[in-house]
């Protein structure tokens, strides 16, 4: 009887973890979180970079659906009044405005004032959204949670946590501070190419008009066919329509800025004639570039890729002179003769 009770006693089961062990298992498991974090970021950046690849390629066939039936680019110049408020069919305006937002998406945040755009009159959106605008925009403001949401225009990783550029501490969101997502404020991530401005030729031509009396629809509408006359002689293939927000900040400032889905200075655009690639920009580009000049832009180039191009003398170079001046986050605009500086 005493030897079956000894036994018993040795036999008797752990039903708990010691301490050891659970901090054995605890470490296990933060060793494993540790490999297995990285490579599930890598997933996730992976998986949102094809769904902007995505979106671009049909910004691009809408470009191109665009160009065909309208013989336009979707750059372009739109009549305003001094304060910047629509001008009534057949009236004339005194002033001429252009976003880097404007190729399609939502409508843009009431609190924009000069770049504000209904996404009614964005000329991509009729391609994007087949039967979604049967009226032009009649001026009136519509508030931009009352639209449904143009989601071919965001990115994925934009995410509304106020993307800002390292480098220089410029939000994206400089036009409306209190809307962290890029897209909510604007309508798009993605911003429209605004070099083509900083072209000679297309410079004189905006001079040419602004000398010949009142503006009019007739006019400005003159003017942006001759614009895209002048843009459909440049390479298509290197010409970009729409980019990233982070690129436009490199370029702009000169510095290395990260894309949106990779560490290097590298961000997806779409081009001219439709197609979608990353616009690579290097630390040698950034050098032959030289130093920013503040109030002064000149058209950049890199491997692939323009903002514009006169294909009489090839790229522009810094000594070239440029009429437009001014003053924005990046430390340059047009602000000529009434037009405004471009947002």
């Amino acid at each position: 009887m005493l030897l079956t009770t000894k036994l018993g006693r040795g036999c008797a089961r752990r039903t708990g973890f010691t301490l050891v062990e659970l901090l054995v298992v605890i470490g296990i498991i933060a060793l494993l979180i540790s490999i297995l974090l990285p490579a599930l970021n890598r997933a996730r950046q992976a998986a949102q970079n094809v769904a902007c690849l995505s979106n671009l390629r049909q910004i691009g066939q809408a470009t191109i659906a665009y160009r065909s039936e309208t013989g336009r680019i979707p750059f372009f110049w739109v009549l305003r009044t001094g304060t910047w408020g629509p001008v009534p069919a057949g009236g004339t305006g005194n002033a001429l405005w252009w976003t880097a937002f404007s190729q399609g998406g939502k409508t843009t945040h009431p609190s924009i004032s000069i770049g504000y755009m209904d996404d009614t009159d964005k000329p991509l959106n009729p391609y994007v959204y087949k039967g979604l605008f049967p009226t032009r925009w009649s001026g009136a403001r519509t508030a931009a949670e009352e639209r449904a949401a143009r989601d071919v225009f965001r990115c994925p990783a934009d995410k509304g946590d106020g993307l800002k550029h390292p480098g220089t501490g410029s939000a994206y969101n400089y036009l409306g501070t209190s809307v962290p997502s890029p897209y909510e404020l604007y309508g798009t991530t993605y911003m429209c190419n605004r070099g083509w401005m900083y072209d000679g030729k297309v410079a004189a031509l905006v001079s040419q008009t602004f000398a010949s009396g009142p503006l009019t629809d007739a006019k400005v509408n003159s003017l942006n066919n001759a614009i895209s006359r002048t843009v459909a002689k440049w390479n298509a293939t290197e010409t970009y329509v729409a980019v990233e927000l982070p690129f436009i900040w490199s370029i702009f400032y000169h510095v290395p800025v990260e894309g949106l889905h990779t560490k290097r200075n590298s961000h997806n655009a779409v081009y001219l004639d439709g197609h979608v690639a990353p616009a690579e920009i290097s630390a040698r580009d950034i050098a032959r570039w030289g130093a920013r000049v503040p109030g002064r832009y000149t058209p950049k180039s890199g491997d692939g890729w323009s903002d514009a191009r006169d294909p009489d003398t090839g790229y522009f170079s810094r000594d070239k002179f440029y009429p437009w001046s001014g003053s924005d986050p990046f430390g340059a605009g047009p602000s000529q003769r009434g037009t405004s500086p471009a947002q």
